[in-house]
């Protein structure tokens, strides 16, 4: 142990003691021994105080060692089964006051096991991004978890193969923080690899142009290959070639025949090849030419009269079925607008919704939804991607007169909803649907929700909607278990519907399997029927009962779902909320009123009458450019990030706008409004170069010579999940700017450059970057040689022993243990001690008395011998003044203290016998016996007697 001070204030001991002594030489009248005690107690308060100011502190040599594994997970070390080998027989060889913990990286890192002192090594279980290697972040967090005064070291699990971060200076840093750093180097085998390295395509091509398509492709050996070219899913080229070791090269030429934006993928086929993942690369280019107008229909004919008068006006249309929509989001980037025409929310999945939402919002598309009854809120489309890029909500707000409903909602939960269909949890999607029903009710609208296994229980019982919040968590409180009886359900919710007072009443069944009770449920829904309930099914997934769900809601004079697809229950459940309300369409013949928003010169003529549309709620910042007598948007647009949105909420077919089908003025308009929609900002005039370095893609904007530099260049990055990612490009020479972005992942990124100026976008271009394969896949270089080089730059090691993890020495390093707060408050307890000893006046002899304890001891037996001792002193002196006054004057001064001292009798014998006369000899020498067995008593009767004779 080692006393250490914090601040050099220790030295005021000096003056502390230099005041004790100058207290001491001053104090001539107190006794001794108090003296001693006051001046023992200031000199530890005034220690303890100033040991306090110096900060006093006790070192401690830590003895055991904080070892934390970093474990390379990355694909490149195939789940090395070596590597947990060595991590356990390290550990075994650990001491007991030994501690160590596991770090496992690849494009991340995570703690996979804690700091522990056990000697067992668990498998490894956490994943991680795996497609690439940055050891620098295993490096970081595995430092961060040695506490600083432990004596801690770093030892790497790797074939040193990095693709990104910088594992070199992250050790330096370690490093100069005392903490080891040791690597062991396992290196896995490699084969014959052939791999595609690089693919050019000309960014930007015009119409009839041909141009050359460049495949690069690097090898360990020498073998024959088919190279195959592909534009989008069609096969564009094919060929044979003789593959050399090192770099190749090979081309492609092509014509554009068809407009707007294409992707390009070749693939190789080499007859002597080990990992296949590495074979393929995708490049984008962009054709000029006449922008396209995508339009997808709900049913059959519902866009027939807008896709007539778009033709007229000499626009190119494509009319697209709903199962033929783009699966991917570079696909929409070929069009320049896209129509919904009557489509329901049901009728699409979230993944479709999202990729029109992005392509609208960072890619440019225009969009427009066209009404009917199944469009807008009539068709579910509340709270979805779609209606966050429309510039109308689908709720109603602030509308009065709207009839009450009464919903109850009978939610299948058994256990086969726990299953996880197409990826999604039909429990949770149930809930959310359940939950999004609540949210578009109106005030005067209530709701109750039944679950049910093989018996119903009520969730929430019929109620108004004005504490959403608690509805909400009733709802999220649903657990999937049981089996499934339909019945008891269905008959609870009659029950609970009745009561309720609301000139609509609806109920919504769920389930995605069979009943275990047959029931009667045509007799029951006849008196379902009777009280005007109206009931609706939803039959989830193959396995429910679809046939007897759908002669339900036939009997129940509601409809029938089918959903095949989990995902699509919430729009399912708005869809029917706002159908079983019937508040959204508005049949009234009225003539629009035109607002003067939009200036589209169509709407200068005079309008023809409507006679229906779906009613909605304009947003803040929409232009609504005509509206109808109730203050509704019948045409509303918008700007939604880089693209244009608008809301037409009556039909294109004629049933309810038969009036403005047959107006001249109809085809103009349509393509008026449709232009407004295509994108509108200016193609830049820049060069753009996407590339993967390691972990990361690249950006590279190369302005023209006589170009200004832009005030604003950014580039939104979306990748396949479409995960948006915003970077700055910044300059890096005359007219260059780059911009870096994370790509470790395989897969496409659609790059959407823009320029801004005052804050307004005005150049836009596209482009993309494809990672065909992870960076782990590539040919490296050597592993084991990268590793050496990089520890030896950052000043660590690389061993092979397991006996080493453990048994190398490292630098001491001392635990601190403050005991300042200790020191103060001794000092506290001090300071009212010494208070009371100077304070309070004890008598002389107490501190004589303590003064002789002291030298002394307190055992019984030393008090017997001190007071002995004193008895036979008192007896001499007594003797002497006997010698010296004679025989009288003492036997009259010992019987005058005596009778002065001796209590009176407290009871007759002993007045009587203090009656008897009683020689002096004999009373002298009872006193002296008394005096022996009670020293206290006695000592204190002769110094009172003592000093009423000096009185």
């Amino acid at each position: 142990m080692v006393i250490n001070f914090l601040q050099p204030l220790f030295l005021l001991l000096i003056p502390a003691i230099l005041v004790v002594v100058q207290w001491w030489r001053k104090q001539k009248q107190m006794a001794k021994r108090k003296k001693w005690t006051i001046a023992i107690m200031r000199s530890l308060l005034f220690s303890l105080l100033v040991l306090v100011l110096a900060g006093m502190q006790l070192n401690f040599p830590v003895q055991g060692k904080t070892i934390v594994f970093v474990v390379d997970r990355s694909a490149s070390m195939k789940d090395d089964p070596r590597v947990t080998a060595f991590m356990k027989a390290a550990v075994q060889q650990k001491a007991a006051e030994d501690e160590y913990a596991v770090v496992v990286v690849g494009g991340t890192a995570a703690v996979d096991q804690p700091l522990t002192q056990r000697n067992q090594v668990q498998q490894l279980g956490v994943e991680i991004n795996r497609h690439a290697t940055d050891l620098s972040e295993g490096i970081r967090l595995a430092a961060a978890m040695i506490p600083s005064q432990a004596r801690g070291k770093l030892v790497l699990l790797t074939d040193g193969i990095q693709t990104q971060g910088d594992a070199e200076k992250e050790t330096k840093l370690v490093k100069e923080r005392g903490i080891e750093v040791e690597a062991v180097s396992f290196q896995q085998e490699q084969g014959d690899e052939v791999v595609l390295t690089a693919l050019q395509v000309p960014q930007q091509l015009y119409s009839g142009e041909e141009y050359a398509i460049s495949v690069e492709v690097e090898s360990t050996l020498a073998t024959q290959a088919t190279l195959m070219l592909y534009e989008g899913n069609r096969e564009a080229g094919k060929q044979v070639v003789q593959v050399e070791k090192g770099k190749n090269r090979y081309a492609f030429t092509q014509k554009a025949t068809e407009e707007g934006f294409h992707r390009f993928r070749v693939e190789i086929e080499a007859q002597r090849d080990t990992n296949q993942a590495n074979n393929q690369a995708t490049a984008y280019t962009q054709v000029a030419g006449t922008p396209t107008v995508m339009v997808v229909e709900g049913h059959q004919g519902a866009a027939s009269n807008l896709v007539s008068a778009l033709e007229a006006g000499q626009m190119k249309v494509e009319v697209k079925d709903i199962s033929t929509l783009p699966k991917e989001l570079d696909a929409y980037k070929q069009y320049a607008s896209l129509i919904l025409a009557d489509v329901s929310a049901t009728q699409l999945n979230q993944a479709d919704m999202e990729r029109m939402r992005t392509a609208v919002r960072d890619l440019g598309m225009g969009l427009i939804m066209t009404g009917g009854s199944d469009s807008f809120g009539m068709g579910g489309w509340f709270q979805t991607p779609i209606e966050e890029a429309l510039p109308v909500q689908m709720d109603l707000k602030n509308k009065e007169e709207l009839p009450s409903l009464g919903l109850i909602l009978v939610i299948d939960k058994s256990g086969s909803m726990s299953d996880y269909g197409d990826g999604y949890d039909k429990m949770e999607l149930a809930k959310e649907a359940a939950i999004r029903s609540t949210t578009m009710l109106q005030a005067q609208d209530q709701i109750g929700v039944i679950a049910f296994d093989g018996s119903p229980w009520e969730v929430v019982s019929p109620q108004p909607v004005d504490n959403l919040a608690e509805i909400h968590r009733q709802i999220g409180s649903i657990q999937a278990d049981g089996g499934t009886d339909i019945f008891p359900a269905l008959e609870l919710a009659f029950q609970k519907m009745k009561t309720l007072q609301t000139k609509r009443k609806h109920i919504i069944l769920l389930t995605d399997g069979q009943s275990g009770d047959s029931g009667q449920y045509e007799t029951l829904i006849e008196q379902i029927t009777g009280e005007q309930i109206t009931l609706s099914t939803v039959a989830l997934g193959e396995d429910a009962d679809r046939e007897l769900l759908e002669r339900m809601a036939e009997w129940g004079k509601g409809r029938y779902y089918f959903a095949s697809d989990a995902a699509s229950i919430p729009q399912i459940f708005s869809n029917e909320t706002v159908m079983a309300s019937r508040t959204f369409i508005v049949d009234k013949l009225q003539v629009p009123k035109v607002t003067g928003a939009g200036n589209w010169t169509s709407l200068r003529e005079p309008l023809p009458p409507l006679r229906a549309y779906i009613a909605t709620t304009p947003k803040q910042t929409a232009e609504v450019s005509l509206l109808s007598i109730d203050e509704d948007p019948i045409l509303a647009r918008w700007q939604y990030g880089l693209g244009r949105t608008v809301a037409w909420t009556s039909d294109l077919e004629g049933k309810w706008a038969a009036e403005w089908v047959g107006w001249a003025g109809n085809s103009r308009l349509w393509n008026e409004i449709v232009a407004w929609t295509l994108p509108q900002i200016e193609d830049g005039v820049w060069k753009t170069q996407t590339q993967l370095e390691g972990g990361n893609g690249k950006v590279t904007v190369t302005l023209p010579g006589e170009a200004a530099m832009p005030q604003e260049l950014e580039a939104v990055v979306l990748n396949q999940l479409m995960d948006r990612q915003v970077i700055r490009l910044r300059p890096t020479a005359p007219n260059v700017l780059e911009g870096v972005f994370p790509a470790s992942d395989p897969g496409s990124y659609l790059i959407q450059i823009t320029e801004k100026a005052g804050g307004q976008a005005v150049a836009s271009q596209t482009t993309g970057l494809t990672v065909s394969y992870s960076p782990e896949y590539g040919l490296q270089d050597d592993g084991e040689q990268q590793l050496r080089n990089w520890l030896l730059a950052g000043g660590g090691a690389l061993i092979s022993d397991t006996q080493a993890v453990f048994g190398n020495d490292l630098p001491e390093k001392w635990e601190i243990q403050k005991v300042s707060e200790w020191l103060l408050m001794l000092a506290a307890l001090l300071l009212p001690l010494d208070v009371a000893v100077r304070r309070l006046q004890l008598p002389e002899m107490w501190w004589a008395r303590m003064g002789r304890r002291q030298k002394t001891g307190n055992t019984a037996a030393d008090k017997e011998t001190v007071w002995t001792r004193m008895e036979q002193k008192r007896m001499n002196t007594r003797k002497k003044t006997r010698e010296q006054t004679g025989e009288e004057l003492w036997q009259h001064e010992v019987a005058s203290e005596v009778q002065s001292e001796t209590p009176k009798p407290q009871s007759t014998h002993a007045q009587t016998s203090s009656r008897q006369p009683v020689p002096p000899t004999a009373q002298a020498k009872q006193v002296e016996e008394d005096q022996v067995k009670k020293p206290d008593e006695t000592l204190n009767r002769l110094l009172a007697a003592k000093k009423r004779r000096g009185k």
